[in-house]
C-alpha cells in the first residue's frame, strides 16, 4: 500500500490520478478488513506460532543432525520473530516492495554470511502459521513467508 500510495502521488503530479491507480487503490482498499483481522490474529497468536515452528525445527531430521546450542535457538527464535511481524506488516500493507526494502535484503544478507543458503526455518514458519491460524487468514499470509523463502534461495 505505501508503495502503490507513493506511485500514486508521483503519478498524480500536478494532475489527476490515473484510473488504473485508483482501480488499484479500490482493490487494496476492498480486502482491509481480511488483511486487518489476519494481522490481529498473527499478533495474538505469535507465541504459539513461533513456539510451533522452533519445536518442530529442533524435532526435523535437519537439526538431528546438525544440533543447535541455546543460543543458536535464541536467535532462531528472536530472528523469526522479526521475520513473522515483518511479513504480517507486509500483508497488511499489501505491500512486497516496502517488505523487500526493509526487511528481506537484510535478512537475505544475515542468511547468507552465517551459512543458511539452505535455511529451513520458513517451512517451519509456514506449517505452524496454517497450524495456528485459519486457512483463510494464513493465505493471506503465505505469499510474503514464500517471497522471504525465494529470496534466500536466490542469494
Amino acid at each position: 500500500m505505501i508503495t502503490l500510495l507513493e506511485t500514486l502521488v508521483e503519478g498524480a503530479d500536478g494532475s489527476y490520478a490515473s484510473k488504473q491507480d485508483i482501480r488499484n487503490l479500490e482493490h487494496v482498499m476492498s480486502s482491509w478488513s481480511e488483511r486487518k483481522e489476519a494481522y490481529l490474529a498473527v499478533e495474538i497468536n505469535e507465541k504459539l506460532i513461533i513456539d510451533r515452528a522452533i519445536k518442530s525445527m529442533e524435532d526435523s531430521q535437519v537439526f538431528q543432525d546438525q544440533a543447535m546450542n541455546n543460543l543458536g535457538v535464541d536467535r532462531c527464535r528472536r530472528d523469526m520473530i522479526l521475520g513473522l511481524r515483518s511479513y504480517a506488516l507486509g500483508m497488511l500493507l499489501q505491500d512486497e516492495e516496502m517488505l523487500k526494502d526493509r526487511v528481506l535484503y537484510w535478512q537475505a544478507n544475515i542468511l547468507q554470511a552465517m551459512g543458511f543458503s539452505q535455511y529451513q526455518g520458513y517451512k517451519f514458519l509456514l506449517e505452524s502459521i496454517y497450524l495456528e491460524l485459519p486457512k483463510q487468514q494464513a493465505d493471506l499470509l503465505k505469499p510474503y513467508v514464500k517471497l522471504a523463502q525465494e529470496m534466500i534461495a536466490v542469494n
